[in-house]
């Protein structure tokens, strides 16, 4: 039960990025770097005094580790681009197409197992996301579905996500593995300063931002990465369903966003599909982990 709870609250941190993302208004680019370099000050002092007495070591696993931490970095990029270019609602309904992504490639990667059941969701999920494209979520000037593209993107990066954390986290600390992805973060944005042309975000935005890089960056990842130990992917992709309910939710009651219909059904399509993988094809599945 433990680590079910451990994911839930990572997600109900994670579904107020719609709402920080659009009060700081600034480039995903700048967000992400200056939440990742917070993030690796916080991780690494927690790193050096409770990962060493846990017995974190950095170097096992450490090219997974890479990976993961690769893969985290296209999947906020991407997702933080759909959040400043579209509704909060179509960022995060074609992000969660990725349960269903995780149940088709699981069994080639950490060994669960996939049915019709779980094709037929797929086709059903694909669907949804053609409701969500039709009439360009509401922007004449065409941002809507590049923002809705660029969801789609986060979505696929955050299935490799899921996999490599629940291949990883059996067998390494969750602030190694937290911290791998913050650092790397840093250096490959950071090696791309000299042509984002970066401006400093003010006093008040930066402290915004250590805010959310020790909530959002730190606390909320250690807790998904070590509740995802005990917990399958398919049945961690779809407790992430918690986070569409309640940023569409937050985003309607901070921001006055109200979904379009049409998105509405999609987004009903991608969840629905997404359960029923977690409660037909996910049943019996070993906990014990996988092996990228």
């Amino acid at each position: 039960m433990k680590g079910y709870l451990f994911i839930t609250g990572a997600f109900f941190v994670w579904s107020t990025w719609g709402i920080v993302v659009r009060w700081l208004g600034l480039p995903a680019t700048e967000i992400i770097f200056f939440n990742a370099l917070f993030a690796s000050i916080f991780q690494g002092a927690w790193l050096a005094v409770r990962g060493r007495r846990e017995g974190a070591r950095l170097m096992p696993d450490i090219v997974p580790s890479l990976w993961l931490g690769f893969f985290g970095l296209v999947n906020l990029l991407s997702f933080i681009y759909a959040l400043r270019t579209t509704t909060v609602a179509a960022a995060l309904l074609t992000h969660y197409v990725a349960p269903v992504l995780v149940a088709v490639l699981a069994p080639l990667t950490v060994k669960d197992s996939v049915g019709g059941d779980t094709l037929a969701a797929l086709a059903v999920a694909a669907a949804g996301l053609v409701f969500i494209f039709a009439g360009g979520l509401d922007f004449s000037d065409g941002r809507g579905i590049i923002g809705a593209a660029s969801g789609t993107l986060s979505g696929l990066a955050y299935a490799a996500v899921i996999l490599y954390s629940r291949a990883l986290s059996p067998r390494n600390h969750p602030l190694k593995l937290s911290a791998v992805q913050a650092v790397l973060t840093v250096v490959i944005i950071g090696a791309l300063i000299p042509w984002l042309k970066f401006n400093a975000p003010g006093p008040g935005r930066l402290a915004v931002i250590a805010v959310t890089s020790l909530f959002h960056s730190t606390l909320a990842n250690v807790s998904y990465l070590k509740g995802i130990r005990s917990v399958t992917a398919q049945e961690a992709g779809v407790l992430g369903y918690f986070e569409p309910v309640l940023g569409i939710t937050l985003a309607f009651i901070f921001l006055g966003e109200v979904p379009h219909p049409i998105a509405l059904v999609g987004g009903a399509l991608v969840i629905g599909s997404g359960i029923s993988v977690i409660y037909r094809g996910g049943r019996g599945v070993s906990k014990t982990g996988g092996v990228l």
